[in-house]
């Protein structure tokens, strides 16, 4: 993928978990990491976080965690409107990131309400009311693909039925399908598919397909993609969901497609919970070539992995949880 024409700088960019697999009350805010003590958030296996691009008033949802019940919640707690949301973008189609979406759509209250109309009234209001608003959904289309999981007895399991895309159109969601980078707002792209080009391995499904008509076809969660932010004077801020391409490959292709090598944060999940000692090892290697001010991994990146890359990258690492906000 070559590098994007434009891709633009911002400033005064702010991260929020809304959903992670982590609560925690007793963390102490610092001037660069604010956390939200006021109420207990719910936690759950899943992910989802709001990216705020500040300076031009821009709020994107990433991910919508692994049940209708977090999020939304979560979002009521820390008095995040879902009518304040303009964009949303998805990492993937698995249910741990799409669950909630449905219901924050809902909230936001997209569709018109019937009402009376005084007689004389301009055919062009009702028209524009009648309409509604929208919201875009920026996905990959694969993320909507049905799936089925080969059991160890060489049985099946399925279908695990894809994202419930006519729900969300119903809400007035509006869906971009796009394999490549996709602009969200000024210095802030998807990364689009991420090409597997690394020794990384860990985060490919063994045992789950996809199905094209009557053909079932080993399920590589190909459609995987990140946020990537360029930061003035700071660098690039890669927001992960589950990096099943591998967050080395995640962050390589960030820098190809950005033009911009400086990495200053990487965190989301990094699907290193299935990790063997070398991948874990070389990837907390390649990570620490990188210097990155910040590394918060989390989700599906598995207990012992976190801990590692707190013990050799104690500087930097910041352990996450649902609620912070990170600024940068």
């Amino acid at each position: 993928m070559a590098m994007i024409d434009c891709f633009g700088e911002t400033s005064d960019v702010a991260i929020t978990i809304l959903v992670d697999n982590r609560a925690d009350l007793i963390v102490e805010s610092t001037e660069t990491v604010k956390v939200f003590t006021d109420k207990p958030l719910l936690a759950e296996h899943g992910f989802a976080a709001l990216v705020e691009l500040q300076h031009v008033g821009v709020r994107i949802l990433w991910d919508a965690g692994i049940t209708s019940i977090a999020l939304p919640e979560n979002m009521a707690l820390m008095e995040i409107e879902p009518q304040s949301i303009d964009v949303i973008a998805l990492s993937h189609g698995h249910h741990d990131h799409t669950a909630a979406l449905t219901a924050v759509i809902q909230g936001m209250a997209l569709r018109p309400k019937a009402r009376d109309w005084e007689p004389g009234s301009g055919e062009d209001e009702m028209v524009r009311h009648a309409r509604g608003r929208g919201v875009a959904v920026v996905a990959h289309p694969a993320a909507l693909r049905e799936r089925w999981r080969r059991k160890k007895n060489g049985g099946w399991y399925g279908p695990i039925q894809p994202p419930p895309r006519l729900e969300w159109e119903a809400a007035g969601a509006e869906l971009v399908l796009s394999e490549g980078p996709y602009k969200l707002g000024p210095g802030c792209w998807t990364t689009g598919t991420v090409p597997r080009l690394s020794f990384e391995r860990s985060g490919i499904p063994k045992r789950l397909f996809y199905r094209d008509g009557e053909t079932f076809v080993p399920d590589h969660t190909e459609e995987e993609q990140a946020i990537v932010i360029n930061v003035r004077e700071k660098g690039l801020v890669i927001l992960s969901g589950c990096a099943h391409s591998g967050i080395v490959n995640t962050i390589n292709h960030a820098r190809r497609i950005s033009g911009v090598n400086r990495v200053w944060a990487v965190l989301g999940g990094f699907h290193l919970a299935r990790a063997n000692q070398d991948e874990l090892d070389r990837t907390i290697g390649e990570v620490k070539k990188l210097d990155p001010q910040l590394v918060s991994p989390t989700h599906c990146t598995g207990f012992y992995p976190i801990c590692r890359f707190a013990a050799e990258m104690p500087d930097a690492f910041v352990p996450c949880a649902v609620g912070l906000k990170f600024l940068f």
